[in-house]
Parts: structure tokens; sequence; C-alpha cells
């Protein structure tokens, strides 16, 4: 998952692969994948603010996928789904104690109230999984887990290894049968006809039971109501959230063993309506099912052992006298590959801002480094890179980074600040915006020919333009900024390690790797191009976005610019005749 930033298990370590496979959840990805956490460098004393989203807002949720969907090679679901805790200290990414560690250690029952460890689900529902007795109802193909096995155990997870506190069971299966935390965004499928089933059983709309004592103080290991009614236990039914059933669609076009776009040159993508449940701490959660069109997604338990139509390294007589050995490893027909995203907090809109005024988030996604040091994670773009909105709508200006990327140095990503644990190093990920003539240029506009952010009477808003150029720096306060001059002096004219310094402005070496501009509104219709003049570096790098804007409150950016230069043209003669 690329926006928002997805884990894939990271946090804050600096290394080109992650750390710890089992720190939150089962990924099934490759350890390179994933953007490290986005964070500042440090410990608990460094507050880097997380990213948030309105409610009503639209945020573009994209990824890649490498086996593909929607083709006719396999069968697939993305399920888009999210989730909340506010209680303390709950849902985190996990804190580093100081600046030196990585806070990548699994979580355990001892470690669960300590925030340097990253926590998702809560670890009463990993209990419950542990004891409840797994659904022998499965079809689980050849593999050999006994019928008395926890829920734990599965398919794709025989030995019931444990990834942060999440359930197997229930990230191996969709719809799951017993209560999770999670709730439903979106089914994307490649087969539509069972859009029904999924939206019936989500438990936005439905309750989902489980086996307590009578006395309500010991969860039972019966999986079904009526195993555990038998054996003196109380099925209790968890209501519904109450939510729209999830937006079920037809998955889009991606091919096999490409880590790319789809048929229109984009991102895999789904718009996401951030709904009314206002929290501080959520999570955003994708799961990748592929399955093989070699038996039937319903088979039961009936067709498991001798019975199942896939073993493990099948051997097949193909009649031409003599057999073929099959790559088949039956814990991986069909295989659920997962990410998520680090926590974010979606919050209620302005008292200023209409409840249906459109809303929408412009982000950065990416990482430091070049195309083959970044893969399978991807270099800088905005995220849209095209956006169409109207002059009533809200743009949501607003990204984020991290100061624990490996060492990249000048030739394979741009600028500082400097690792503060390692004078060398620098690792950290930012990004700015400026306007520029069209998508093929490079070279900025200069602000007072600024078309795209204006003032009501059409000027220039030239301090939303200095924000944006320069996120996170006060360009006047007389410290954070050095003239390029007194900056190669320092460095002996070396550039490269001038680049570095933390009071190059020219780099954006900004403190924090998070930018919020807000809420703004177009004020002129046309096309609007933008680079970031850190990261975009023609033939290396292009990190580009377009805006295009209609209904705005002036009629047209050109005749902005036309009014703009008379006003300069007419002042300049009054300049040159009173001469």
């Amino acid at each position: 998952m690329h926006n928002p930033r997805g884990s894939n298990n990271r946090n804050c370590e600096t290394d080109a692969n992650r750390r710890n496979e089992n720190r939150l959840f089962n990924s099934q990805n490759n350890a390179a994948g994933g953007y490290a956490c986005p964070r500042a460098r440090g410990g608990p004393e460094v507050q880097t603010p997380k990213m948030f989203y309105y409610v009503g807002s639209q945020l573009r949720i994209e990824w890649t996928a490498q086996h593909s969907c929607g083709n006719p090679h396999n069968h697939c679901q993305m399920i888009i789904q999210y989730m909340c805790d506010d209680t303390a200290p709950g849902l985190r990414d996990g804190t580093p104690k100081d600046a030196l560690d990585d806070a990548t250690d699994t979580i355990s029952e001892e470690t669960k109230d300590d925030p340097r460890y990253g926590q998702h689900e809560p670890w009463e529902y990993y209990k419950k999984c542990q004891t409840r007795q797994r659904n022998t109802r499965l079809f689980i193909a050849d593999r050999n887990i006994s019928p008395n096995a926890p829920a734990t155990r599965t398919r794709q997870n025989e030995g019931g290894t444990r990834y942060g506190f999440e359930c197997p069971e229930e990230r191996d299966y969709y719809p799951y049968w017993h209560p999770t935390p999670w709730k439903d965004i979106a089914v994307i499928t490649t087969n539509t006809s069972d859009c029904a089933f999924y939206q019936a059983n989500s438990q936005n709309v439905v309750g989902k039971g489980e086996c307590w004592s009578k006395d309500g103080k010991e969860y039972l290991r019966w999986n079904n109501e009526n195993d555990c009614l038998i054996n003196g236990g109380e099925w209790k039914v968890v209501p519904p959230y109450n939510l729209p059933p999830p937006e079920c669609l037809e998955a889009a076009y991606s091919r096999d063993n490409h880590l790319g776009n789809g048929l229109d040159g984009e991102m895999l993508s789904y718009t996401w309506t951030i709904p009314d449940d206002p929290h501080e701490n959520c999570v955003l959660r994708l799961r990748y099912n592929i399955s093989t069109g070699d038996y039937a997604w319903n088979l039961t338990a009936d067709y498991n052992g001798e019975k199942s139509p896939v073993k493990q390294d099948l051997i097949v007589d193909i009649g031409v006298g003599h057999p073929l050995e099959l790559a088949m490893n039956t814990n991986q027909y069909g295989r659920v590959f997962q990410d998520r995203s680090y926590v974010f907090a979606i919050r209620k809109r302005p008292d200023n801002v209409d409840k249906n005024a459109r809303i929408f988030n412009l982000n950065v996604r990416g990482k430091r480094g070049n195309i083959v040091q970044t893969y399978p994670a991807v270099e800088y773009d905005f995220v849209p890179r095209v956006l169409h909105v109207t002059g009533d709508d809200y743009i949501h200006i607003q990204w984020t980074g991290s100061d624990y990327n490996p060492d990249r140095d000048p030739n394979d990503a741009e600028g500082g600040p400097r690792d503060p644990t390692d004078n060398k190093a620098t690792r950290a990920d930012r990004s700015n915006l400026v306007q520029v003539d069209d998508l093929s240029m490079n070279i900025p506009r200069h602000a007072q020919y600024n078309t795209m952010f204006l003032k009501d009477d059409g000027t220039p808003d030239i301090d939303t333009i200095r924000k944006l150029a320069f996120p996170g720096i006060d360009i006047f306060d007389g410290v954070s900024c050095l003239n390029y001059t007194i900056l190669l002096q320092r460095y002996n004219g070396d550039r490269d390690e001038a680049q570095k310094d933390n009071q190059n402005c020219y780099k954006i070496n900004s403190p924090s790797p998070y930018f919020n501009l807000g809420l703004v509104k177009m004020k002129a219709n046309g096309r609007f191009a933008y680079i970031s003049t850190r990261n975009n570096n023609f033939s290396n790098r292009s990190q580009k976005g377009l805006i295009i804007v209609t209904g705005a409150q002036h009629a047209s950016a050109s005749r902005v610019m036309t009014t703009l230069i008379l006003s300069i043209l007419s002042i300049l003669a009054t300049l040159f005749f009173s001469l």
C-alpha cells in the first residue's frame, strides 16, 4: 500500500529490509517493501503529528499487487477495512525510547501497555482467537491440522505463528463469522456475483456471535452456537457497527509478476469517503486474496486430505507416457497478502466548512532513494497526480515522510537534515510544492506570476505560496536558513555536503517530515501544474501534479495573469513617465 503509507510491518528501522515480519500482522510480502515510520528522528520527546483526514473528505488509497487481479489467471479479492481505538495506550505504531531505538519488537501480553510496542488488535481479541476452536468445516486441502487446534492455526499458518495480536483465522477468511474490530470499507473482486454475500455478512450490518460462560467471566472454546449451548455456554452476539455495507466493485485489470500500474497508467486505487467516525487513532488495512481456479472457493472439509483436488507438489499424468510434477504449495492455494497503514486520525471538519462541501486530500507518496533502492516501494509523487475540483471544493494539502530511511547520498536522493545519530548520514523525506507553467517544465514560476494560489482579489497569495515552497521553515527567523555562500564555506566548497546541512533551506531541510497546510480553495479556473523542487530531478525522478479547476471565483487563470501583467506594466509606465 503506497497511500496512505503502508508499513509492511516496518517501524523505525533504518535498514533496506524490515527487521521483524511478526511485529503487527502477517503480510506475506517481500521484506524490502514498506515505508519507514512517519517520524522525525528521536524518542518520545519528539512529537511528530500524525496524518489526519476530515469527515466526508475523499482519500485516494493506492497499491500495487504482484500476482495480478482482474484478469483470467486467478480469482482475487481486495478487501479494504479500517479500525479505530482511542483507549490508551491502545492502537499505536510504537514509539522509540530514544533516537537509536527502532521499536520493532513484537508486542506480547507482558508489554501490551508499553507504548514502545506497536499494537493494532487488542490483546483480548487475540486471546479469544487462541482459546476458540478452529472452524473444522474449512477446506484445508492436504494440510495436517488437528480438529481441536485453536483458530490461530489455519491452512496458511499451520504452526499458529503469532503476528502481533492478529487472529490468523480472521486474517485468512472474509467475511469472518466471529466479532472483529475491523470495519468494512470496500470489497473489490473478480466475481461480483458474490457481492450480495459479502455485503449481507459484513459486521457493518449484522451481529457476530461468540461463546461465553453463563456468568460472563470466561471465554469458551466453542466456535458455533449449537456446541456452545450444548456445553453449557451462552452465545453472545456483538451488535453490528450500523454502517453501510461495504461497497463491492469489479476488480480492475493488473498483470502477473509486475508491481506496476493498471491499464490506464495509474496505480490501482480506491477513493474512500472518510466516514463520520471521529477518532484520534485509526489504521487502514488492505488484504489481497488470490485463489486458483482448480477448486471452488466454497469447498468444505469434505474435500480435505486424500479427497483434496490439490496436493503438495502434485504429480500428474498428462497421457504422454511420463508424469509431470507441479510447483504446488497447498498452504498458498489460495493465499492472502496484507498491508496496513500507520496510525492516522479521523477528525470532524472545521465549523466554518459546510457538511456537504467536498474535501479532497492531496498527499505525497514514496520514499528516499532511486528506483532500484526504493523497490518494491516507489519514488516520490503526489497523490492524486491529477485532481479535478471546483471553486466550491476544498483541498486538504498534507503529507508526511520519515527520518528513518536507509542512508542515501545526493546521487540517489536530495537534501538533509542530517541524522542526529550519524552526522554523515542523510535519511530524511521532505517535499514541497511550487507552480510550473505546465507538466513538461521543471523550473518554477516566480511568485508574482503565480495563478495557482490566489487571494479573493485575484492577486497571488504570497503567504500560501511561501508556506508550500518552504514547508515547516520560517525563512525570516534569522536562524533556520543560511546564505549559500556561507554553506559552501562551511564545507570547503563541497555542494553535496552543503545539501545535507540542517540550515540549508534551498533543499527544504525542515525539522519535521510532516507538513499540513490545511484547507484551501482554488480561486481561478484552469490547469495548474506543480512540482517538488527537492525531489523532482529530470531523467532520475519526477514528482509532479496537476489540479484542474472549474466553476471558480475568477473566470480563468490566464485572465488573472493578463490582468496582473497589465497592472505591472501600468505601474512601470507610471514610474517611467514620472522620471
